[in-house]
């Protein structure tokens, strides 16, 4: 198939390459050029230019604003399937429309890379992308014909991710300030009910401070406003979500989601 991937961030661009190698005619823009590069994929630069022609368009991009932007110089045929991937929450999916594949990824760089990430399929069309969705994912949950439905899942989704890694982060700061070894914590729980592997994927991360990003917290601080969009009246995600705005602002918003540690340190410390 010809498919036009706009957005080639840390999620688009592993899925572009991964698309082409599995044999689609790959087209691709980003507004930094040079991201698009080396993908297996004719680079464009503009987002019109990118999907004259495209049998599927799929926008990966920062949130709804930017999707809705950049839909607009596209100019998409009606004979395109679009496949909206990013995560824009509620509000946004519904004005984006009710003819498009609301397909946001559970995922972050390496499933990407691995082509490995679980599609939330919702909307018409998305019968259509199975060769699609088989190159970038190893599991696609079929959500109805509802346009949303894949967003407000990916909502869900993201709330327990997004807790657990702030738990964590708070967990290991409370170690370091009772003068715990924190990777004692780790031993503590390792096997049992309580443990999950993303308490090592995030804690090492966190006891180390290095952030190489595979979910940017500045992304995650999005999500987490998404979800306080959606359910206001829930007093969890108002904490999270603030939480790591303290980190954005404190300066590590292109770092990796584990870095919400760093208010939670510089609190406690």
């Amino acid at each position: 198939m010809i498919v036009a991937v706009l957005g080639t961030g840390i999620m688009g661009a592993p899925m572009a390459r991964n698309l082409a190698s599995a044999g689609h005619e790959v087209r691709a823009w980003n507004r930094t050029s040079a991201k698009a590069q080396g993908l297996g994929a004719t680079v464009f630069d503009s987002p019109a230019g990118a999907v004259k022609g495209a049998e599927v368009v799929i926008t990966m991009l920062a949130d709804g604003p930017t999707v809705a932007a950049v839909m607009q110089e596209a100019f998409v045929s009606d004979d395109a399937l679009w496949w909206q991937a990013s995560t824009v929450g509620v509000d946004w999916a519904d004005a984006l429309g009710d003819a498009y594949v609301d397909g946001p990824v559970m995922g972050t760089r390496k499933p990407a890379e691995d082509g490995k990430l679980t599609v939330l399929a919702s909307g018409p069309g998305r019968e259509q992308l199975g060769d699609v969705f088989d190159a970038v994912a190893a599991k696609v949950i079929d959500l109805g014909d509802e346009v949303g439905a894949g967003q407000r899942m990916k909502l869900v989704g993201n709330s327990w991710v997004l807790g657990l890694v702030e738990a964590l982060a708070e967990t290991i700061a409370l170690a370091e300030h009772l003068g715990v070894d924190p990777r004692d914590f780790l031993k503590m729980i390792e096997g049992g009910l309580m443990d999950t592997p993303y308490a090592r994927l995030k804690g090492e991360p966190m006891i180390a401070r290095e952030f190489p990003p595979s979910f940017p917290l500045a992304l995650a601080a999005k999500d987490a406003g998404l979800i306080v969009e959606a359910a206001p009246d829930l007093p969890l995600p108002k904490l999270v979500r603030d939480q790591m705005l303290r980190a954005v602002e404190a300066g590590h918003g292109e770092s990796d989601v584990a870095a919400t540690f760093m208010a939670s340190w510089r609190e406690h410390s």
